[in-house]
């Protein structure tokens, strides 16, 4: 994960002064508490995204944004990115509420060896350790209220949920829980 998170840092960084000719992009970084419904797993996450312009052939679903998005756990547990759709509905001229919902990839554990007898270290370890979440593809939702600074900065509240919710897949679904602030700069526009 930490070479995707490299490779994430050194696009958003090339890309930023073409997206400037562009409009309606917004690169991101921020920070969150994790694991907060079940607190098994520790330390905060580090995010970092990229959300481009309108998709206007989506205005019949209100016209969604795409968005990319990586969460890098900073004590080597859990880490996971996603892409998908993001909305931006105005609450008065600076406030928005921004829902998004996609696809994620992780990193972590799926389940333990159902094999491995009870008492086995292994087992003990991961089950009171990582969040057993059954699958490696699962459904990525966020809510974030979000406050435009300035016409280039953003500051947002934001909470984000990772689970296969049993349509992805079967078993284990512990879920991520994660919240926390992120800022925006935008560029174009």
């Amino acid at each position: 994960m930490k070479s995707s998170v490299l490779v994430l840092a050194g696009l958003l960084a090339v890309s930023a002064p073409a997206l400037a000719d562009d409009h309606d992009f917004e690169v991101r970084l921020g920070v969150t508490a994790h694991d907060l419904a079940r607190s098994i797993e520790d330390g905060p996450n580090v995010t970092f995204g990229i959300v481009g312009p309108e998709i206007e052939p989506l205005s019949f679903i209100w016209s969604p944004r795409p968005y990319a998005h990586i969460s890098v756990n900073t004590v080597g547990l859990t880490n996971f990115g996603g892409v998908g759709l993001e909305w931006d509905f105005p609450l008065s001229d600076v406030i928005s509420f921004q829902p998004a919902f996609g696809i994620a990839y992780h990193d972590g554990v799926n389940d333990i060896d159902p094999n491995a007898p009870p008492g086995d270290p292994n087992r003990i370890r991961l089950a009171t350790t990582r969040a057993l979440l059954g699958e490696h593809v699962l459904f990525h939702s966020t809510f974030a209220l979000n406050w435009e600074l300035s016409e280039q900065m953003t500051v947002a509240a934001f909470y984000e949920h990772i689970s296969h919710g049993q349509i992805l897949g079967s078993g284990r679904n512990q879920a991520l829980d994660n919240a926390g602030i992120r800022f925006g700069i935008r560029f174009g526009g």
